[in-house]
């Protein structure tokens, strides 16, 4: 098949290991075996039970949450260093989280020294000694950039051997960054055996990962014989070494860690490849070995002069492009150059950043029908390494802290290393070539006025200029031959790459909620927790309701799914499901028009049952409106508190809610994708944009008037500054 002949996408293989923990409902299992497409899996029970199934059936089940993937699991050392299971790394404290990405900058920096010096850099005191406060300041510039903050102030260089306790425990767990904080659990008993003879002992122990290879049994009887010979030349008064049994001598091997003692055996090459740990420069092979995330301020006006339609507008028509600013944040795959995520926003911010990780581990097939796209888009995965540049809206703590959650690695790349970078800036300049291939009435059609008030509703086309921008990117720019793939469409070459590699097994559904959700506090009483008049229970929140009452219980919610939500306690997230029977793949701004339009139809009712909504839901999807309010890539998000407001108002209703239906509730079908759906002016946050657009406006007049009467800001800050590699590209 061409290059150029769009390949036909029908799954992606996921990546599993015998070291990986696999669940199917209750039921705990390993893989066995994979061969000709299939798939054995067994459990770990005295009575084995084998499950199998084909590479298509595992992906499907694995992409609805059915079956979920713990990596490296069953790895020797893993359970002793990873972080406690269920408690998310921002429930840590500020300071333990920015310590632990100090550590974690400071192994990388080790690793960068050890692969660049010829013969490596041993990790020992006399050899790694001597660049330690260098690899510390590293570590603390690198921790600084990816924080934007003062916050590792005053870290301390390491000393050697707390160096490798900290490596060691960064390997054996995967590679996890949570196992790098600090648990203080305050002084351990002290043990039995006295120094001098743990220390003969932990220097034979040492010795197991060693390239030589000797075995436990000859060195614990070298051991025994070395405190032998020590106690024949110690004094009357002074005590006796004691020995180890073997036992306790096997015990202190383990304690090594699984990858310290194979990189002593077999060397760093050999333990690299074995423990998934491999990378290196700047070739990318893997889809999701690498991303690049950038943001970039889009110039409506360039665009419609690149695609011969200014000149064709009024003078009104002008006047209101002047007035539209939108920034778009982008995520590509450097191995495919495909687009993963793509997110609008008037002004750089972290949430739009947050959005766009998320996006990147979505299915987006039903947003690339909505944007009328024949190209589906398929792309989505849990990326290995994730690169930014400085913009304000990608370099901050709550990005960072979404990174490790993920358990995804995040690098700035210093200043003057562009080759670090740059594919998504060169993206962009794609992207503006792409628009010649679009007719110039499909771009007229963004700032045609139609029968509404263009002055008054300034931003609705911008609804119309993000779905043609996206239609670009799927149709075009992912069909069109790449240099950079030897003349192979983006869109081929992620299918044909994610069959050669397989890719990092996804996020299950209700962690992604318990990440990514939107934050509330809701009230528990004997219903349970209620969100926009959906009632939430669980055993968990049943035990919550005996022990203290009713009390405020903060809560996360997935903002295309109310299905079930997450609940916070002691520190870690549960989940619980709705109670009245609701279908899955409703949103919040579907329900929230719903229930608007069911409180005006039965204005006297203080409740509905679900047959209510489900009619009404089926006509609101049937018009297409529903897809419109679903839009994940559009401006107009609903917030909090749109939210609140909108509970307040069904409180007001004598506390109006929904019911379980009274008989079998009609079938609902799936979400509708209408081409013509666009978001109307009363839909959620409609107005929101003209603020913010009216807002900057006015902050840049201030500003200019300043500048004229030749008085700076009273901040002493420079004003309109702006950080990023491609602020200098035009769209």
């Amino acid at each position: 098949m061409s290059n150029l002949q769009p390949k036909t996408f029908s799954f992606m293989p996921i990546k599993i290991s015998a070291m990986d923990r696999v669940t199917i409902g209750p039921v705990h299992y390993r893989l066995y075996s994979e061969k000709d497409g299939v798939i054995t899996l067994e459990t770990g029970d005295e009575t084995v039970r084998y499950e199998e199934f084909t590479q298509l059936e595992f992906y499907e089940k694995h992409t609805l949450g059915e079956i979920k993937i713990v990596e490296g699991f069953h790895s020797q050392h893993r359970k002793k260093f990873e972080a406690k299971p269920g408690l998310p790394f921002r429930s840590n404290s500020p300071k333990k989280r920015a310590k632990a990405k100090f550590y974690h900058e400071l192994i990388k920096a080790y690793d960068d020294l050890d692969r660049l010096t010829e013969g490596g850099v041993p990790r020992t005191v006399d050899d790694l000694g001597p660049y330690m406060n260098e690899l510390a300041i590293r570590a603390l510039d690198a921790t600084r950039r990816l924080l934007e903050g003062e916050t590792v102030a005053g870290q301390k260089p390491p000393s050697v051997g707390h160096f490798n306790k900290m490596y060691r425990k960064f390997k054996d767990s995967g590679e996890k960054v949570q196992a790098l904080v600090s648990r203080d659990e305050g002084p351990k008993t002290a043990t039995s055996v006295d120094a001098e003879s743990l220390a003969v002992w932990e220097q034979f122990a040492e010795a197991y990962a060693d390239p030589a290879k000797p075995t436990q049994r000859d060195l614990h009887e070298s051991l025994v014989a070395r405190l032998i010979d020590l106690n024949r030349t110690r004094g009357v008064k002074q005590h006796k070494l004691a020995p180890p049994s073997f036992k306790v001598f096997r015990t202190m091997i383990k304690k090594l860690g699984a990858y310290h003692v194979y990189f002593g055996r077999n060397g760093k090459a050999k333990a690299d490849k074995k423990f998934g740990l491999s990378k290196g420069g700047f070739g990318f092979f893997r889809p999701g070995e690498r991303i690049e995330i950038d943001e970039k301020e889009v110039d409506l006006m360039v665009l419609l002069e690149y695609a011969h339609v200014w000149e064709t507008l009024t003078d009104e028509e002008k006047e209101m492009v002047s007035r539209i600013r939108v920034w778009v944040v982008v995520a590509i795959d450097l191995a495919t150059r495909y687009i993963l995520a793509m997110k609008f926003c008037t002004a750089p911010n972290a949430q739009t950043t947050i959005d766009v990780i998320r996006m990147m581990m979505e299915d987006k097939r039903e947003l690339s029908q909505y944007a009328g796209a024949l190209s589906p888009w398929i792309g989505r995965c849990r990326p290995e390494m994730i690169y930014t540049d400085a913009g304000s809206g990608l370099v901050n703590d709550e990005v960072a802290d979404i990174m490790v959650e993920c358990e995804i690695d995040h690098t700035r790349p210093a200043a003057g290393h562009p080759q670090s970078r740059g594919h998504v800036e060169s993206s962009f300049r794609t992207h503006r070539r792409v628009v010649r291939h679009f007719q110039g009435r499909t771009f007229k059609d963004i700032v045609e006025r139609g029968d509404y008030d263009s002055v008054k509703t300034a931003s609705l086309p911008i609804d119309r200029f993000e779905r043609h921008y996206v239609r670009a990117i799927l149709d075009i720019y992912h069909n069109t031959p790449h240099e950079g793939l030897n003349g192979e469409t983006p869109h081929n070459a992620w299918i044909r790459q994610t069959q050669l590699f397989k890719v990092r097994p996804l996020i299950e559904p209700d962690v992604m909620r318990h990440i990514f959700g939107m934050d509330f506090v809701r009230r528990l009483d004997g219903d349970g927790l209620r969100f926009l008049g959906v009632p939430y229970h669980s055993p968990v929140l049943a035990d919550i309701l005996m022990k203290d009452g009713q009390v405020d219980v903060p809560i996360r919610v997935n903002h295309a799914d109310m299905f079930s939500i997450s609940f916070q306690k002691d520190g870690m997230w549960y989940v619980a499901d709705n109670t009245i029977d609701l279908a899955p793949d409703i949103s919040v701004p579907e329900w929230i028009d719903v229930m608007t339009t069911i409180r005006e139809k039965f204005k006297e009712s203080t409740s509905v049952t679900l047959d209510i909504v489900y009619i009404t839901l089926h006509e609101l999807r049937e018009a297409g409106t529903a897809a419109a309010l679903r839009n994940p890539f559009g401006l107009r998000k609903v917030t909090r508190e749109e939210v609140d407001a909108h509970e307040r108002a069904l409180r007001h209703k004598a506390g109006f809610n929904v019911q379980k239906p009274l008989a079998a509730p009609l079938t609902l079908d799936p979400p509708t994708v209408r081409k013509a759906a666009f978001i109307g002016e009363s839909a959620p946050g409609f107005n929101n944009i003209v603020a913010d657009v009216a807002a900057e406006r006015a902050a840049e007049a201030e500003a200019k008037a300043r500048k004229a009467r030749g008085r700076a800001p009273k901040s002493g800050k420079s004003v309109g500054s702006q950080l990023g590699g491609a602020d200098d590209i035009q769209l």
